[in-house]
């Protein structure tokens, strides 16, 4: 049985990633565990940084989590079986032991809609345990309500084409009957791919070996990265944009590591993958 790993701060954007992660648990039949990164009870000092100022609140604690999600799923198709383990000592080695030895399928991380330092966060890095790990990691912005994909992204250049990520991606979007569309950026640097040698890579590499009969492919010649993005997630309607860890695009969009918000120019969840 799979397994879809939760990181929980007790912070109201945890809560939202945990509710997503109940419907892709019931989508792809996986269970839930629950990383509890703050005791039970305990209460989140939570400073948030604006461009105007700076104000500290005291944000609420989310004791009854696998209740509450265990509600959502009772009446509703597949019912997964969802835990909870206490981390608030763990580091971010525990983390990464935990996630090998579980053999997680995929990890969920709820991201603020503003800059926020959550004190139980400083020792856990995820950009570190995504480095260290095998299975992707999920992030959803805080405020992002929307509980479905139907047009999934995968932002590559064509000559650094990963199968691993596509499969994956192929069989989400399988679960979800969701366009699973491949966006080739070429890579800072490097020269524009014609469209038919474009198309050609994209031929051998995808339509030959996956089987998916919703995969499409756009050769996007903007070299502007932000405004790539713009037209991917405002135009072609991407609800979901995939990269690879430290590979091109990710480090033109996240930099050298993921931080506690998304990127202005993504809106809309961002799944990272090991390389």
């Amino acid at each position: 049985m799979r397994t879809i790993l939760v990181f929980n701060d007790n912070s109201s954007e945890a809560a939202n990633a945990s509710e997503f992660a109940v419907n892709i648990a019931q989508k792809v039949k996986a269970d839930i565990l629950i990383l509890n990164l703050l005791k039970q009870g305990e209460k989140v000092p939570v400073q948030i940084s604006t461009k105007h100022e700076n104000t500290l609140v005291e944000n609420a604690t989310n004791t009854g989590l696998p209740g509450y999600l265990y509600s959502l799923s009772k009446n509703n198709g597949f019912k997964p079986v969802i835990s909870d383990i206490d981390a608030s000592e763990f580091t971010v080695e525990n983390i990464c032991e935990l996630v090998i030895r579980k053999d997680i399928w995929l990890m969920v991380k709820g991201l603020e809609s503003v800059h926020v330092t959550h004190s139980a966060l400083i020792q856990i890095n995820v950009q570190s345990i995504l480095n260290r790990v095998a299975c992707p990691l999920l992030l959803i912005p805080g405020k992002y309500q929307q509980r479905h994909f139907e047009n999934i992204a995968y932002a590559v250049d064509m000559r650094y084409f990963r199968k691993h990520i596509m499969r994956f991606l192929a069989e989400l979007a399988r679960v979800y009957h969701a366009n699973l569309i491949v966006e080739h950026l070429s890579a800072k640097g490097l020269p524009h791919l014609d469209d038919k040698y474009a198309l050609s890579l994209f031929d051998d590499a995808v339509k030959a070996k996956i089987k998916y009969d919703k995969i499409y492919f756009n050769n996007i010649k903007e070299r502007n990265l932000n405004a790539a993005m713009d037209v991917i997630v405002n135009t072609l309607h991407a609800d979901l944009l995939a990269f690879a860890n430290h590979r091109f695009h990710f480090e033109e969009v996240f930099g050298q590591n993921i931080n506690d918000t998304l990127p202005e120019q993504i809106p809309v969840p961002a799944i990272i993958f090991p390389c």
